[in-house]
């Protein structure tokens, strides 16, 4: 290390320790004999503390400094002490010329240098922006501009609306201003609402704004343009009339995929506009993949913006086929028992029934190598045939597919993508997530559900990046791993459209396998908002009269050890009971913590031995020495599992969290039916008691498989035995709930 190095190190050292107290106190200063005003010939004491504000600072070495320098502006006696603080006295010299007080020019070289000292990391970088808003806050204010969002701890009243500022900033935040900018300055993709001689109005940024014009813009219509300011002044409105028409299939982090067109790059930040009825700024997740025609302006062979001119038409649902639970698959091979017509860019071909299609002889790449292979697509034309998933030789690995089969090449390997209507959909879901041969009034309430949570995911897009807006697995809805049957048809047929509303909003109707008697509300999953799930209610669905409040242990216990009479008890899985044991299991259980923490870290919590500090972490709790339930709801779900660990405890929240750490436990269970099984690793629910056994083990006791939550397909299934309508069915589990036409809905 040279001697230069070592100095610039001491040097930041001590800089750490200095500089973070001369920021409080000038920041405390700020108000006594502070003008407030931005000015050229002077820099406020303030400002100085703000740009110094560039890392971690600690240290109260500036109290003398700051009694000697207590006036609202830097001196020149003041920069000498400050640099001599700095310990930068001996290699920055004081510019020429100053007066009693620093002119900003003089402290911006003076400033430069001290950043070629000691930031290191280029943390500090000079950029300049558009003001065209303030706001402010209680720490710090919040400067809205044609570059986005800062931070800035500089008083409001330096910044002029509609001015151009170069400044010093690090990481969203400006910390000074270098200048007033005399260059333009562009507003990009705003969409100009109207354009008068007086002004124009539009918006930009999730806001509206106007803006006086002082010379004539003429021929300008509603539309995406940029606008030119120089020295606070429009000069240009720049209109953006290239456009392509058609739907949203995919978008991620550079590109954006355009049905029949193929995948272009984007802008970044694309702002949405939506222009029939009221108009408005909306975002990217507000396009409804596959469902809604809108228009792509598009620059220097970018999409810069999105306009929305017509409502979606919910039609389509695109399904991600997942592989064992993987999205991506290292081999893609399809076949068709009808014709079809297969498309990959420019390349279109008609294949005969039967014929496997091999993903790999289809990579075809664009020359310019931006937007990657192109998507394959599978399409059935007007003919009844369905698609095939199959191995190389052309046997069948799947049911068959209605609709479209998308292929994907990304780096990770081929993803699968198929766009069908979302009734037939249904008719393959209904039977791969309840039995056909179940009750038709229960398949029919089944058949609602599905709709209304489909379409909740469908607004979602969660998948948007893949190209779809669910997958086919249970973190969805399961979908054709039992094909489409003719009961599952007629339920979906007598159904069509219709859909559960909730205070006139379609709900994300959950549903579950069996009960134990009871169902609960969102109190299990611990939400911030009860409100947002009113629709999930507590229902009791034993024959007799409700047992009551089951919060407390005893009465639980009692009820879960009692035999009971329901629409689902005939279900093995209504009762069950495990042998579990968390001897030599800590290491395990605090690994499944520490993944559950990283997801939600206010559902696992760790605590030091008097319960009330926290702890980093279980590892440096102890041994695991025992576990119960600390906390239930009325229907009995445990709502907090307590781990007592030798120095200290864990309390894990929400029944996902709890099954799986006692799921980690279980050596073997036994349900209703005497039937066993030892290969679990989540317990069927959490509407369980935990009791430990004179051998060091425990027992779990308890009923119902699933969350628990909204309807108990099997209670369905026996409610419609007993002579239930779908909707009475549904009424009885949902709390003032509307069975209502989607397209009533969506007109909405």
């Amino acid at each position: 290390m040279s001697r230069r190095a070592r100095k610039k190190i001491l040097m930041w050292i001590a800089f750490l320790i200095a500089a973070g107290t001369l920021f409080f106190y000038l920041t405390q200063r700020q108000s006594q004999g502070s003008s407030g005003i931005y000015s050229e010939k002077q820099v406020e004491t303030a400002e100085i503390a703000a740009e110094l504000n560039f890392g971690s600072y600690s240290g109260e070495d500036w109290e003398g400094w700051l009694s000697e320098n207590s006036g609202a502006y830097l001196t020149k006696t003041g920069l000498r002490s400050l640099l001599e603080k700095l310990g930068l006295s001996e290699y920055i010299q004081m510019p020429q010329g100053v007066g009693m007080r620093v002119g900003r020019a003089q402290w911006n070289e003076v400033y430069g240098q001290i950043l070629d000292y000691l930031d290191m990391e280029a943390q500090v970088e000079r950029g300049t922006f558009l003001v065209l808003d303030t706001m402010e806050g209680k720490e710090q204010n919040v400067l809205i501009t044609n570059r986005g969002d800062y931070d800035t701890r500089l008083p409001l009243t330096y910044f002029e609306k509609w001015a151009a500022y170069e400044v010093y900033e690090t990481e969203g935040a400006c910390l000074g201003i270098v200048s007033v900018s005399g260059g333009e300055e562009t507003i990009p993709n705003v969409y100009l609402k109207e354009a008068e001689e007086d002004g124009i109005e539009f918006l930009y940024g999730g806001a509206s704004y106007r803006k006086e014009l002082t010379a004539e813009v003429s021929d300008v219509a509603p539309g995406v343009c940029d606008i030119i300011l120089k020295e606070r002044e429009i000069v240009a409105l720049r209109l953006k009339q290239e456009a392509i028409t058609g739907g949203l299939l995919s978008y991620d982090e550079e590109t954006i995929e355009i049905e029949a067109y193929g995948k272009i790059s984007h802008t970044g930040d694309i702002p949405v506009y939506q222009t029939y009825g009221e108009v408005t700024e909306k975002s990217l997740s507000d396009v409804i993949l596959g469902n809604m025609e809108v228009e792509y302006i598009t620059g220097d062979g970018e999409v810069c913006a999105v306009l929305i001119r017509q409502p979606a038409s919910i039609e389509n649902i695109r399904v991600l086929l997942l592989a064992e639970g993987e999205k991506f698959r290292q081999e893609v091979f399809l076949k068709s028992d009808a014709e079809m017509q297969l498309t990959c860019g420019d390349r279109k071909e008609t294949i005969s029934p039967g014929t496997v299609i091999n993903a790999a002889d289809y990579e075809e790449t664009p020359a310019d190598g931006k937007a990657g292979p192109k998507t394959l697509v599978l399409s059935r034309g007007e003919n009844e045939g369905v698609i095939y998933i199959c191995s190389a030789d052309g046997t069948p690995v799947s049911a068959g597919y209605a609709g479209t089969m998308e292929v994907r090449r990304r780096a990770e390997g081929y993803t699968l993508v198929n766009e069908l209507p979302l009734e037939q959909y249904l008719a393959a879901v209904v039977p791969s997530e309840m039995p056909s041969s179940y009750a038709p009034e229960a398949l029919k309430a089944q058949a609602v559900c599905a709709r209304s949570y489909a379409y909740i995911q469908l607004l979602r897009a969660d998948l948007a990046k893949y190209g779809a807006h669910i997958d086919d697995s249970t973190s969805y809805q399961v979908y054709n791993k039992t094909g489409a049957t003719e009961e599952s048809r007629a339920a979906v047929y007598d159904t069509a459209g219709q859909v559960l509303t909730y205070g006139g909003e379609i709900i994300e109707a959950y549903y579950f396998s069996t009960s134990m008697g009871y169902t609960d509300t969102a109190q299990i999953w611990n939400v911030d908002d009860d409100g947002a799930y009113g629709y999930l209610k507590a229902a009791c669905l034993n024959a007799e009269a409700c047992e009551g409040d089951l919060s407390v242990e005893e009465d639980f216990r009692a009820y879960i050890g009692s035999p009971a009479e329901g629409y689902d008890s005939d279900i093995k899985y209504y009762r069950w009971f495990a042998a579990a044991d968390y001897r030599d299991k800590t290491e395990t259980l605090n690994r499944i913590l520490a993944e559950r923490h990283a997801v939600s870290p206010q559902n696992i919590c760790y605590y030091k031995k008097d319960g009330k500090t926290e702890a980093e972490s279980p590892e440096k709790l102890g041994k695991l020495t025992g576990l119960a339930a600390r906390e239930r709801s009325a229907s009995g779900c445990i709502l907090t599992l307590q781990l007592d660990y030798e120095n200290g405890m864990v309390l894990v929240k929400t029944e996902y969290n709890i099954r799986m750490l006692l799921g980690a436990l279980v050596e073997k269970i036994v349900y209703a039916d005497a039937s066993e099984s030892a290969d679990i690793t989540l317990l069927p629910s959490a509407f369980c008691a935990v009791t430990p056994q004179e051998d060091g083990t425990l027992l779990l006791q308890g009923g119902g498989y699933g969350h628990g939550l909204g309807m108990s397909q099997n209670a369905a299934n026996g409610m419609a035995k007993a002579g239930m309508t779908y909707d009475a069915i549904l009424q009885y589990f949902y709390n003032d709930v509307a069975i209502e036409n989607l397209s009533s809905t969506e007109s909405k």
